[in-house]
């Protein structure tokens, strides 16, 4: 499933009161650990990382086998996506 917070409202702690809300229903869930895919640069890989989440391997090519388009970030091709795991 893919979650984003449209641009105008980034940095504005919606993000942080979104992924937090996640994180605490699954762990009530009994769920031992989560684990989000993202781009191998950019905001979003920050933002995880600033919540606990840690790499734990990278999908080669991700972006270019299962996406249309090219995804491009600030000028920057996306090509593999790097999955970040919290565990409990």
């Amino acid at each position: 499933m893919n979650i984003a917070v449209p641009p105008r409202h980034q940095k504005c702690g919606h993000g942080t009161a979104l992924l937090k809300w996640m994180v605490a229903f699954f762990r009530e869930s009994g769920a031992t650990q989560l684990e989000v895919g993202t781009g191998t640069f950019g905001y979003q890989l920050a933002f995880y990382q600033r919540h606990g989440f840690r790499a734990t391997r990278i999908d080669h090519d991700f972006f270019v086998n299962n996406y249309p388009e090219p995804v491009f970030e600030n000028g920057m091709q996306h090509f593999d996506m790097l999955r970040l795991t919290l565990r409990y």
